[in-house]
This record gives structure tokens, C-alpha cells and sequence, in this order.
């Protein structure tokens, strides 16, 4: 198993039940430090501290995915912060990447009038389809597809880092210590260095067999990074740019600040 998604809830019309589709991210900072535009869902804040982060492409990739489907389709997609609880848990505890597609809060979740008639077909098309496309498009990445994710994971880096260098300048005015607000600059630039080196080739083919091989002889086999068939070095080339410049971003926002 490469990658886990629960859908949960989903499909149903929300001009009905109340809520918004959601996409519940893996552990990242914004489930310890929630702040600005990150809030949690009516369900709850889960106990998440800096050793749950679970640093990968996927949040990115998933989120990225939705919010073209929903852009096309005036489809509101929003986020929140991790809080467990769903299908999903069960892949990040035994660190498989995975996430969560759901809608909350529900007027009618778990009561007798959760019947089909809550149930929307356009909404379950758009669903559909950004779950569709991402499971294609990563069972069948090539280099391409690999360099279109490291450039999209760092534009993604760089958009967050500049959002939380400015909500720790108002912190820090507003009387915050120097000390933690630089420490939550450094947590969210490690995490997103550590998620690009998530976005690896596997080596050649031969080691697809061997794998296949080594998961039906144990069934202990798990690969945690996209299956891409190398022809280049340009995937480990634009990973190295890339880490490089999320690194430097983020001692920039640390030195600026004071």
C-alpha cells in the first residue's frame, strides 16, 4: 500500500446537511500551531505534537487536485488541520501516507434522516473525480509528473512560509517571545524540506519486481515514495533546487525576524 484515502461522508449536499467538503490533512504544523486561515473542524483539535508531523508530497498533491476541480466546477473546498478519528488513522499509524475527504459539520450525521435524499450527485461527481484523478495520476507518474509535484510542493512551501513570517511579525508585536514565533518558522521549513524528499523514483524497474516479489512472499513490503521510472536526474535535480530554496526562505523569514 503506497497511499491510504478514507472518503468519509462524502457526496452529500451540503446546502442540506450544513458543512463543506473538507480535506483533513495529514499532521503538519497547523494542527499544533493553528492559526490565520487554519481553523479546526466542529469535531476537534486531535493531541498532535512535532513527533506526529508526518512530512510528505501528498497533502499538497491532494489538496492542489481538489482545488482545480473546484475552481472549475465552483466547488468549495476548504481544509482543516489534522484531527483523526476516520479511516485514514490506520495508514499514518503505520506510516503509510494518508488523508481524509469528508464534509462537517452534518445537522444530520449519524441520525435517522441520513438518507439518500441528502445525497447529491454533483457534489459526489466532484468528489469522484478529484479522487479518480489523484489515484491515476500517482499509479501512473512518470519524471514528469514527479517535476510538476516538486515545483508545485515548493510554490505551496514558499506561499506558507510567507504566511506564517507574517503572522509572527504581528505575534512578536503584539508581545509573543522571538524564541517561539522562530521556532514555528523552523518547524514549517523542516517539514516542507523533509516532504520534498519525499518525491523520489524508485530505482528501475527491477525493483518493482523485487518488491512485488518481497510483499507476496511477507506481505511486509510498503514503498512510501511515487512510483516513477527514472530516465534522468532531472527529479533529483529539481528536488535539490527546490529544498535548497525552501531552506533559504526560511533562514531568510528567521534573520528577518526581530
Amino acid at each position: 500500500i503506497l497511499w491510504g484515502m478514507s472518503l468519509d461522508m462524502v457526496g452529500e449536499d451540503t446546502k442540506k446537511t450544513g458543512g463543506t467538503f473538507l480535506i483533513e490533512k495529514m499532521p503538519d504544523p497547523s494542527a499544533i500551531w493553528t492559526r490565520g486561515e487554519d481553523k479546526h473542524s466542529e469535531w476537534g483539535a486531535g493531541d498532535v505534537s512535532e513527533k506526529d508531523l508526518f512530512p510528505h508530497y501528498y497533502n499538497d498533491f491532494i489538496m492542489n487536485i481538489c482545488k482545480t476541480q473546484g475552481k472549475f466546477a465552483n466547488w468549495t473546498v476548504n481544509f482543516n488541520p489534522f484531527e483523526g478519528g476516520s479511516d485514514h488513522t490506520p495508514f499514518l499509524k503505520n506510516q503509510i501516507p494518508g488523508l481524509l475527504m469528508w464534509h462537517f459539520t452534518d445537522v444530520f450525521y449519524h441520525t435517522d434522516n441520513d438518507r439518500i435524499d441528502k445525497v447529491s450527485a454533483t457534489t459526489m461527481k466532484n468528489v469522484g473525480v478529484s479522487a479518480l484523478t489523484a489515484a491515476y495520476t500517482l499509479i501512473t507518474a512518470d519524471e514528469n509528473t514527479a517535476t510538476a509535484t516538486v515545483n508545485q510542493v515548493k510554490s505551496d512551501a514558499l506561499k506558507r512560509l510567507n504566511t506564517e513570517f507574517e503572522l509572527s511579525k504581528k505575534a512578536i508585536a503584539d508581545g509573543k517571545p522571538l524564541k517561539d514565533e522562530k521556532h514555528i518558522i523552523e518547524v514549517w521549513g523542516k517539514y516542507y524540506v523533509d516532504a520534498l524528499a519525499t518525491i523520489k523514483p524508485l530505482k528501475d524497474e527491477k525493483h518493482i519486481i523485487e518488491v512485488w516479489g518481497k510483499y507476496y512472499v511477507d506481505a511486509l513490503a510498503t514503498i512510501n515514495s511515487m512510483a516513477v521510472e527514472p530516465k534522468t536526474t532531472r527529479v533529483g535535480s529539481t528536488i535539490k533546487v527546490a529544498t535548497l530554496a525552501v531552506e533559504k526562505q526560511t533562514q531568510d523569514y528567521l534573520n528577518a525576524l526581530k
